[in-house]
């Protein structure tokens, strides 16, 4: 059987071109489209012999279809378990990730090595740097941090936002006993987090802060639980532990 057009389909469904391929792409819930317009569309796709044809950014626009990741280093476990899932992610939908090593003084040739669609950054200091920003005529984006500046789009959690969504959910059912369990107050990320912690819970509630510090910046499960104890025993029934790390040891 002949394989028939997308606008073979919509005529005959009585629908936009446009709905039709919404349906037909699995992107009707993004529209609200009614469930008897998909089901009339998927009925004439499938009495018409239509197959939507495979998505190929290459083709579109004279993109090249590859997204450059810059790193100063891909060797550490953090790094290889984004390369991996960027990897996956980005042979799903057809593209080339092209990994870069640069430093914060060659981002600029970097970013001009080859005709990229979009680039992914994953340390700060390849842009947060006292040398001549860099910039691009594609995209940046952050990934794993919030850049010191808005000319670079992120994808980043807001640790002081969380942090404050979180004790309010807990105060809200526990009331004036939560306790926080933190590690090395060294690091600038750590800091803001107990922060947060005893501005908008034990200040803005007037509630004496009930906080554990590990010893180690090793994470020892028996030294969580001791810490966690020691909240417990100063009167707290909800605890916030400053990473998923001290979870996953604990």
């Amino acid at each position: 059987m002949t394989r028939s057009t997308l606008n073979q389909v919509a005529l005959q469904a009585g629908v936009s071109k446009t709905t039709a391929s919404l349906v037909l792409n699995g992107k009707a819930d993004s529209v609200n489209i009614a469930q008897s317009t998909r089901s009339r569309v998927l009925e004439t796709a499938k009495a018409l012999n239509y197959h939507p044809a495979k998505f190929n950014p290459v083709r579109l626009n004279g993109k090249s279809g590859i997204i450059g990741l810059f790193s100063a280093d891909f060797t550490s476990l953090n790094y290889s378990q984004w390369l991996q899932a960027l990897i996956t992610k980005a042979e799903e939908k057809e593209y080339v990730l092209l990994p870069k090593l640069a430093t914060p003084m060659s981002m600029k040739e970097k970013i001009a090595a080859v005709p990229f669609d979009s680039g992914i950054i994953l340390q700060p200091d390849l842009i947060n740097h006292k040398s001549k920003m860099a910039t691009a005529d594609f995209p940046l984006i952050c990934a794993g941090f919030i850049p010191n500046s808005e000319t670079y789009n992120y994808i980043a959690p807001d640790f002081p936002r969380q942090t404050n969504e979180l004790i309010q959910t807990l105060y809200r059912h526990n009331k004036k006993a939560i306790g926080y369990l933190t590690g090395n107050q060294d690091t600038k990320e750590n800091l803001l987090k107990t922060t947060t912690y005893k501005e908008n819970y034990c200040e803005r509630f007037d509630i004496m802060p009930n906080i554990a510090e590990l010893s180690s910046p090793e994470l020892n499960p028996k030294e969580i639980k001791e810490a966690c104890l020691r909240l417990i025993k100063n009167g707290a029934n909800a605890i916030i532990l400053e990473t998923p790390e001290m979870a996953y040891s604990a």
